[in-house]
């Protein structure tokens, strides 16, 4: 196997220079117009790698964003479990001056439509 790792390494070099030299040709082609014969596959070999390599890229990247959504799933439910068997965080939670402000907003909405619907009957009464 040590002695395949040159011969590709070789080969990959070889295709980059040839890809280079298809570089140049274009740009000779683009400024002067003249025709040269230039196999131009590797060009294609490179952009095929390239695509491997975004495919592999956005796999890994899902696996990792899966591996960190259940990690916190399963972090977050912990978190949950400990204030579930916590009697006085549950009392801390539920009577904090959030909750009372949250309730007195319930109740002033109540109360508001309560007063719409009196203005819309006193309306229709005239």
């Amino acid at each position: 196997q040590r002695i395949r790792f040159p011969i590709r390494r070789h080969f990959l070099k070889q295709a980059l220079n040839r890809a280079y030299d298809c570089r140049k040709a274009y740009y000779l082609y683009s400024q002067q117009g003249s025709d040269c014969e230039v196999n131009c596959s590797d060009v294609v070999l490179f952009w095929r790698i390239q695509q491997v390599i975004k495919v592999t890229a956005n796999a890994l990247r899902q696996q990792v964003i899966n591996r960190e959504a259940r990690r916190l799933d399963k972090e977050i439910k912990e978190v949950l479990d400990e204030y579930g068997e916590d009697d006085e965080k549950k009392l801390q939670l539920l009577t904090g001056k959030r909750v009372q402000l949250a309730e007195e907003l319930i109740r002033v909405r109540q109360i508001q439509e309560k007063l719409e619907e009196f203005i819309n009957a006193l309306n229709l009464e005239k």
